[in-house]
């Protein structure tokens, strides 16, 4: 597993910064995405049909944290005021990650997860951003580890709130039969109606 250590404040492709006292690591991703949204699913918008919504449950069950690119967000550093004594305020352990959701759409992220992220409590608008803080642990880079994790996950749920499952034959045998079963129920309403007009025509 490849490990990179971090300066205090930077974006994730910084190499040249001096490193920090408690510099953070986190772990390399990839060169490759293994989950690449195909050029069709990343600009759109919406998912209006049944195809769209399979290619879009292909991705996410795809998606991988070493999926989002290392240049998607720019990590900080801050003193923490969670657990850990008095070590809360002698180091930065605080981590603050940004994902500008502006550059990040159509780019790695497919156009129809924008808007339920924007319903997300980490979403700020101007600019669209997801802003994420861990504070949990004592370690800058366990701290850095749960925001990543955070991220991805708020990735994936937003996805899957808005993916419509294929329905299975059972499913759609019993919608059917419903279905039949209410056009049969008023279909024999319209016969009742129409006799009790003509019984009422007859006795006029």
């Amino acid at each position: 597993m490849l490990i990179a250590s971090l300066p205090k404040t930077l974006g994730i492709r910084s190499s040249h910064a001096s490193v920090a006292q408690a510099p953070l690591r986190t772990v390399a991703s990839s060169s490759v995405s293994f989950a690449k949204a195909s050029p069709h699913l990343l600009v759109l918008p919406t998912l209006p049909k049944e195809t769209d919504h399979a290619a879009a449950r292909e991705w996410v069950d795809n998606f991988k944290l070493d999926d989002i690119p290392k240049d998607a967000y720019i990590i900080s550093r801050s003193r923490s005021s969670g657990p850990g004594g008095q070590h809360v305020n002698k180091t930065e352990s605080k981590v603050t990650l940004r994902c500008d959701l502006s550059k990040a759409k159509g780019s790695w992220l497919p156009g129809f997860v924008f808007q339920p992220l924007m319903r997300s409590p980490h979403y700020i608008p101007s600019p669209p951003t997801l802003l994420i803080s861990s504070q949990t642990t004592r370690t800058a880079s366990q701290n850095l580890t749960t925001a990543l994790d955070i991220l991805h996950r708020t990735i994936i749920q937003a996805a899957e709130s808005v993916i419509i499952n294929p329905t299975s034959h059972e499913q759609k045998a019993k919608v059917k039969g419903y279905i039949r079963k209410e056009n049969e129920k008023r279909i024999e309403m319209k016969k009742r109606n129409s006799a009790k007009k003509a019984s009422r025509r007859d006795v006029d």
